[in-house]
């Protein structure tokens, strides 16, 4: 079946929410690390990296359908998060993430019979599923040792 010009609000929507996810904009942001925190901040820089991938993807698609790109807006609760330490931002991380996570099922679910863009949201749910088992485990860690 070919794409209609429906998808394209749906991949917009996919594309916001990797473009300005919590993890990106803590990428500017700079939170304070403790001394051991580099598998913290290699999660991290693994979760942006795999987003970067994803926002490439589907900006791709968006651009050969003829649609204009719409990355959106950081949410303005974002700037609350500023100097905070990185093991305190994981708790924040991880609802975010479940958030994302249900976002993405939602709009996979209404690309319906575009399989092409079906098939690029199922597979950042995946990754986005997996995101969130990695910022789990690591929040689970910090706190355990903060315990």
């Amino acid at each position: 079946m070919r794409p209609t010009h429906d998808s394209l609000p749906v991949l917009n929507r996919l594309l916001a929410i990797e473009y300005r996810s919590l993890p990106m904009y803590l990428m500017d942001a700079r939170p304070w690390r403790h001394t051991g925190d580099q598998r913290e901040v290699q999660a991290l820089c693994d979760i942006i990296t795999n987003q970067k991938s994803y926002v490439q993807r589907l900006s791709d698609l968006i651009l050969s359908r003829a649609g204009a790109l719409r990355f959106g807006e950081f949410p303005m609760e974002y700037t609350a998060l500023h100097d905070l330490a990185l093991d305190y931002l994981l708790g924040q991380l991880v609802q975010h993430q479940f958030g994302v996570v249900a976002e993405v099922e939602q709009l996979a679910e209404r690309l319906g019979n575009d399989r092409p863009a079906r098939e690029l949201a199922l597979e950042l749910l995946g990754s986005e599923k997996a995101h969130l088992e990695t910022l789990q485990e690591l929040a689970s860690h910090a706190s355990s040792w903060m315990a």
